[in-house]
């Protein structure tokens, strides 16, 4: 009875050692998955970022033409106003504002009778700079 009692002890051990050892597979498989989603999940937040960085761009030089082309309508203006007038005209939101955002914008004699009009429109990181002649 001791012989048949050592015998199926082997037998139940025996079984257990040719069972092949997948301790740490479902650990490692979880933690490549988190890995794969992680990866996913920082480049759409990147490529987001991204998008966002385009677009605000994309604005400010937009804003800073149209601030540049008000900057030539107000020289316009004031050569209406006074055509003898010559000078530099600025406006806008200061820099104390969040996004600061003007013009600049100068009139000058061009020997032939006729005014060169220089504006510089700003908007954030942006800027647009355009010239026109105003003929009299």
């Amino acid at each position: 009875m001791g012989t048949v009692m050592v015998s199926k002890l082997s037998r139940r051990f025996d079984n257990v050692s040719r069972r092949p050892n997948r301790r740490g597979v479902a650990l490692l498989m979880c933690l490549f998955l988190v890995c794969m989603v992680s990866t996913f999940v920082l480049n759409i937040a990147q490529t987001e970022t991204l998008q966002l960085a385009v677009t605000r761009n994309s604005i400010e030089y937009e804003q800073s033409l149209y601030w540049a082309n008000a900057g030539v309508h107000h020289v316009c203006a004031q050569l209406l106003a006074d055509s003898a007038w010559r000078g530099t005209v600025t406006d806008g939101v200061l820099p104390p504002a969040l996004q600061p955002a003007g013009y600049s914008a100068t009139a000058l004699d061009d020997g032939a009778g006729n005014v060169l009009v220089t504006a510089t429109g700003y908007s954030g990181l942006g800027s647009r700079t355009i010239s026109a002649t105003v003929e009299f």
